[in-house]
């Protein structure tokens, strides 16, 4: 999800839309965690976008307790339409024991218009003004995306399927006893499909100090030349080094942010099927509880059009949580979970910025 935020900033114009409907974390009986009776047995969504997006969420809510609850429910933004068994939502909401109650969510949001878009789903509902710790039963999100997208930029967790709607993509995520997790996604209009794989070596490191060779293979999937392109990735300079080659890095300090180590490289064309690898090297200078190389991003003519997968170099995660990280490099749920209040918070002090602007 760092992902995203990388995005929109190498892009100013960018169209970015935050749908937020609350985080729900691991930890029942943590403080600020709702610690009724009231279980969500499942999530499903659909998010249309064309000129706007078009959202629907619907929550099935069962009282598994042994006895009647009555729970308040709340969700951002104020201005959905929320319906409760097909009637409108009035709190608090009553639930007799073992009784089943269907949510639904529903509103609009305008688009930017710009070439390249990014979207964060955000699943937001709370109850008695607390977050829901527990997993929900079933979690299924449709995204259909603009006429003419072929494909995503990105994507923080894997589709499971597709489909086609009038001749639109259709993603679908199809998941079982997970959390409320986001999904942050990106896609332009351009019709371009490059290809990038990082691979490291070694492929993972024991100590701070030790030299690690990334290799950037990227590949032209279409049928048409792709001109103008442009390799970047980007690095914490408190972890990482550069070794070489210098002049294809630099360090960029901003106002709005932390200091970035960039490694850019040009390539001019390249033609269809044909593939180029380029290499650079780095030293990690310091290990945290994960040390990775994020996803590197691809851009044509300034847009970005699609990212490599990420590599762990190093990590703690298993050995002292009993977390395991996946084979794309992703945590499991529980830090997920973690980094959806982060990107949560970025994205509210974002608007709240954005708004003050105005």
């Amino acid at each position: 999800m760092k992902m995203m935020f990388k995005l929109m900033g190498k892009l100013p114009a960018a169209g970015f839309v935050v749908l937020l409907l609350l985080p729900s974390l691991p930890g029942a009986g943590a403080a600020g965690f709702y610690g009724g009776d009231i279980a969500i047995d499942s999530l499903s969504a659909t998010i249309d976008v064309a000129d706007k997006a078009d959202i629907t969420v619907e929550y099935e809510l069962t009282n598994s307790g042994d006895g009647a609850e009555s729970v308040n429910l709340t969700y951002f933004p104020a201005d959905v339409v929320a319906l409760i068994d097909g009637g409108e939502l009035s709190n608090p909401v009553a639930f007799e024991k073992g009784e089943t109650k269907n949510l639904t969510l529903s509103y609009s949001l305008t688009l930017a218009l710009a070439e390249y878009q990014a979207l964060v789903f955000e699943p937001m509902l709370r109850f008695d003004d607390m977050a829901h710790p527990e997993r929900v039963g079933s979690y299924d999100v449709e995204l259909t995306l603009p006429q003419g997208v072929e494909r995503l930029v990105y994507s923080s967790m894997d589709y499971d399927d597709t489909s086609t709607e009038d001749g639109r993509l259709v993603l679908i995520w199809s998941k079982e006893d997970i959390y409320q997790s986001s999904i942050s996604v990106a896609w332009n209009t351009l019709d371009v499909n490059l290809a990038a794989v990082k691979t490291a070596s070694p492929e993972s490191i024991t100590a701070a100090g030790e030299l690690v060779e990334v290799e950037i293979t990227i590949e032209n999937m279409g049928d048409e030349e792709v001109q103008d392109i442009t390799l970047r990735d980007s690095f914490f300079p408190g972890t990482f080094e550069a070794v070489a080659p210098l002049d294809e890095f630099e360090t960029v300090e901003s106002e709005l942010s932390d200091p970035h180590l960039y490694w850019t490289k040009e390539i001019d064309s390249l033609a269809a099927g044909e593939s180029v690898t380029c290499t650079y090297s780095v030293i990690v200078t310091a290990l945290g509880l994960e040390t990775r190389l994020d996803n590197l991003v691809v851009s044509v003519t300034g847009i970005p059009v699609s990212v490599s997968n990420d590599v762990v170099l190093y990590s703690e995660l298993e050995e002292r949580y009993g977390l395991q990280v996946s084979e794309g490099g992703f945590p499991t749920t529980a830090v997920i979970v973690v980094l959806v209040v982060i990107v949560a918070i970025i994205a509210l002090l974002y608007l709240r910025r954005a708004r003050k602007r105005v």
